[in-house]
């Protein structure tokens, strides 16, 4: 079967939403010796060692994201029910964290886009089209 554009567009959306990922946690690596060394300035070496070692594990934690994200991507172009499965679970996390995010801090402009990309995604995830290519559901065994 051809991939429907569905599909590429929902591809292409979780290819960014992991180049986002990657790039979040190049950034989020700029912090740890910042923020530790400040820790260590004004509360000692043990609490710039603990401020850093959690930055750099939210770091971790966005590239193992956006890895997932750069496979995924991979899947989806390839037409592979697993991505399909992968994809959704993925932004219905992602979805769930940004409206927790919102309430807590206010909410961001990353945070709508993400919100908005995770909730673009379940809706292409949804289509006949989509999970005809899949075969996800009902009659697509």
């Amino acid at each position: 079967m051809n991939r429907p554009q569905s599909v590429t567009v929902l591809a292409i959306l979780q290819l960014i939403s992991g180049i986002f990922s990657l790039l979040e946690g190049l950034f989020i690596l700029l912090f740890p010796g910042i923020f530790g060394g400040l820790g260590a300035a004004f509360g000692g070496a043990k609490i710039g060692a603990a401020i850093g070692g959690f930055i750099g594990i939210f770091a971790a934690i966005s590239f193992i994201l956006g890895f997932l994200s750069l496979l995924l991507t991979w899947g989806l172009f390839q037409l592979k029910n697993w991505a399909w499965t992968g994809t959704l679970i993925v932004h219905i996390i992602a979805t769930l964290v940004q409206i927790v995010r919102m309430f807590g801090r206010g909410g961001t402009a990353v945070n709508f886009l993400t919100l908005g990309f995770a909730v673009a995604s379940i809706y292409y995830l949804q289509q006949p089209d989509v999970k005809q290519a899949f075969r996800v559901g009902f009659p697509f065994h």
